[in-house]
């Protein structure tokens, strides 16, 4: 007797021990993921623990609405369970974090369908779908957003200069204010700082709004023209600034204030928009009624909370246990010493390939830093009859921290050049095996350029970048190596000359260059 009645006393407190010991495999998650280190230390990022808190705050203060009301599909959420545990090794082993992040919001989502199945995760929907945007954008869309968002915000800052009366003139995302004074938009102005949490902002107001499902998803998409604008103005400032007070403007203190400053009046604008729509519900109430959150007592809540419910603890244990089993794995396996095939430095890379010489040069401090690269290779080759071509190659040891090369296709608009077409060619080595890469022809003002990049991963050759990323995965477990470049040739067409003529030189430069890379960027 004493034995059953100490067996169901366990029982009893078992919720007691689960959830403290699902919730620290869930933390332990977020720190050897790197999730945490980004929510904590990253400026577009550093809002992801209060909207977390903020969430489970709201998701409490109604759970009489929430809970579950039905017996969870155990199924489910164990196959679920599974999927994110090989998604946290693949994504810390194969040097691609942001699958390790979903795999955490997969663990989440596993003992939500454990708990109270479908009904219980439609409940849940949208506080489960605000989550991941709490995630860094994957490459190569990270880079080309915030490229864009560069080029977005430089065009309407030019606008709102001249709107009061300033002199400016825009190269890509370069200020000329005149008189020597520059000031580049760079990536870190290129809004998403404001973005992501506003966004977030504008996902929790959506969610608390007693409204319709459209006025909801009004406020959430509105998060991204305010961004836009109030970045633009902000850039526009801080230029009419400059021009009257020096740059002490675009750095330290100043440009910290106002960047709070704009988010600040951003999350205003945010709410007059939320104001303006309330003007269209029956009774016109106030901002305080539809964005309250008080507690569900209609009669689904309380009839929830009247039927009986079966903890799952079996299939919470499972997944607790996953939790630790994906850690243990991940650390193992990203433990591992890395392979570092022998090569020749890039340094010692050849200036004279045939009847091509080549004039090294370095590339600007701020690039080198954005680059990221281990060590690049930077050129100019010309030859006797004045054809000239430039290489870049630009090896990276090891992308298994996030250091990756960055596509041309991000770069080359923030010089002030105009993407018109972008296809394929067909590089055909001297010995070897033809290939084809990315072609962009590129325009600023009266010149034109035509370029040809791809990315090398050992003895492959990629042109998509997400490609070469998840092949990252299969290198990094088979082969113990994460090493990588982006190789990228470019030729100026001259005057009068035809695109077919400038593309044949092209080729014939890649044809004798190519073969020298294997040394330099290994096989």
């Amino acid at each position: 007797m004493n034995q059953r009645l100490d067996w169901h006393d366990w029982l009893r407190s078992e919720k007691d021990i689960l959830w403290p010991a699902f919730g620290l495999g869930l933390a332990a998650l977020m720190y050897q993921s790197g999730l945490l280190t980004i929510w904590t230390q990253s400026e577009e990022y550093g809002h992801g623990i209060m909207v977390v808190g903020v969430l489970a705050y709201l998701v409490l203060r109604r759970w009489a609405s929430y809970r579950p009301t039905s017996p969870g599909n155990p199924g489910v959420a164990i196959a679920l369970a599974c999927v994110a545990s090989v998604a946290v090794v693949l994504g810390q082993t194969g040097g691609i974090p942001l699958i390790a992040y979903y795999g955490f919001w997969l663990f989440g989502l596993a003992a939500v369908m454990a708990m109270g199945g479908f009904g219980f995760f439609r409940r849940l929907l949208a506080p489960l779908l605000i989550v991941p945007l709490l995630f860094p954008l994957p490459n190569p869309l990270g880079p080309m957003v915030t490229a864009e968002l560069q080029l977005i915000s430089s065009k309407f800052g030019v606008w709102f200069i001249r709107l009061f009366g300033g002199s400016v003139f825009l190269e890509g995302n370069v200020l000329d204010m005149g008189a020597g004074t520059k000031l580049l938009v760079a990536e870190a102005c290129a809004g998403l700082r404001y973005l992501f949490p506003l966004m977030s902002l504008g996902a929790i107001a959506g969610l608390m709004m007693r409204a319709p499902l459209w006025m909801c998803w009004t406020v959430f998409l509105v998060t991204v023209p305010i961004t836009i604008f109030m970045n633009s103005f902000r850039i526009a400032v801080t230029g009419m600034l400059v021009t009257g007070g020096g740059a002490a403007h675009t750095e330290g203190f100043l440009h910290f204030f106002e960047g709070w400053v704009v988010f600040i009046v951003a999350a205003g604008l945010l709410l007059g928009v939320i104001w303006l729509l309330t003007r269209f519900l029956p009774g016109r109430p106030s901002l305080i009624d539809v964005l309250s959150w008080q507690t569900d007592t209609s009669a689904r809540a309380t009839g929830a909370a009247a039927e009986p419910y079966r903890f799952p603890s079996k299939p919470m244990w499972s997944i607790t246990v996953l939790t630790f089993v994906a850690i243990a794995a991940s650390i193992g396996l990203a433990g591992r010493g890395e392979r570092v095939p022998e090569r020749k430095s890039l340094n010692d890379f050849p200036v004279v390939i045939g009847d091509w010489t080549a004039r090294v040069d370095r590339l600007p401090s701020l690039v080198e830093e954005v680059a990221g690269a281990s060590e690049y290779f930077y050129g100019d080759f010309s030859t006797a009859s004045g054809e000239m071509v430039n290489a870049y190659i630009s090896f990276y040891e090891n992308q298994r921290h996030g250091q990756i090369p960055h596509s041309p296709k991000v770069c080359i608009p923030g010089g002030g050049w105009v993407i018109e077409t972008q296809d394929t060619a067909t590089v055909q080595a001297q010995a070897g095996s033809p290939f084809v890469v990315n072609r962009l022809v590129t325009a600023l003002g009266p010149r034109k350029v035509i370029s040809y990049y791809w990315l090398k991963q050992g003895p492959r050759v990629y042109r998509q970048e997400l490609l070469a990323r998840l092949d990252l995965v299969r290198i990094s477990l088979l082969e113990d190596r994460t090493d990588g470049a982006l190789v990228r040739l470019v030729t100026e067409l001259r005057t009068g000359e035809s695109m077919d003529a400038a593309d044949a030189r092209l080729k014939r430069f890649a044809a004798e260059f190519v073969g020298l890379i294997p040394a330099y960027v290994p096989d």
